[in-house]
């Protein structure tokens, strides 16, 4: 599959600048690089959501002091839309994956703060993903230092799959549906345990 992909069906193996690297070799090794990715974020997702990890304490906030479990323990578990909503919104107040990154295939110059800064083509350009979620300007409403997982756009903003909701500009988690999905499935069955252990 990975081989006749639009990213790999061009490309012509066994050539010296390549390492003579054939595209069945390529595909393995894309495969490999994918799943060192995919082991850090849906683990880190789910240390979120399972309130193994705190929620960041932002200066003159209380973000630090919310208990999602508190909050997993009044989800619907029966409405998965409810769940996903619930995953979306911890990853809004703490990213699973904190960055992301471009290649500048051209000179760019980007202002930061209140300067110019020149990047040379072929410069690897570290954006991070951090607070993206917590922008004033992301139309998901209410205060964006509470926990609100009926919170309009928290889905379709969401940046926790290094895009803007569905909204790929050319990148996006490969692993986006079977992560959530993952992340979803679980946090019902541990819910349901846990719900049944409190009685």
């Amino acid at each position: 599959m990975y081989e006749e992909s639009p990213a790999l069906s061009n490309f012509e193996g066994g050539q010296d600048k390549y390492n003579n690297i054939s595209r069945h070799e390529l595909a393995q090794l894309c495969v490999s690089m994918m799943s060192l990715a995919g082991m850090v974020g849906p683990k880190t997702l789910c240390n979120i959501v399972l309130g193994v990890s705190p929620l960041p304490s932002f200066e003159g906030t209380s973000v630090g002091d919310i208990d999602v479990t508190k909050k997993w323990d009044e989800l619907d578990l029966s409405n998965r839309d409810e769940v996903r909503r619930y995953v979306h919104e911890c990853g809004r107040l703490r990213n699973p994956v904190s960055n992301t990154h471009k290649v500048a295939t051209e000179e760019t110059t980007v202002k930061i703060g209140n300067r110019y800064v020149k990047f040379g083509k072929g410069t690897i350009i570290y954006i991070s993903m951090l607070l993206g979620g917590l922008d004033k300007n992301a139309e998901t409403g209410g205060n964006m230092y509470e926990f609100d997982h009926n919170r309009v756009n928290v889905v379709d903003h969401s940046m926790i799959f290094h895009s803007f909701g569905s909204k790929t500009n050319g990148r996006i988690c490969p692993g986006k549906a079977v992560a959530e999905n993952m992340v979803i499935d679980m946090l019902i069955k541990l819910g349901q345990i846990r719900r049944k252990d409190a009685k």
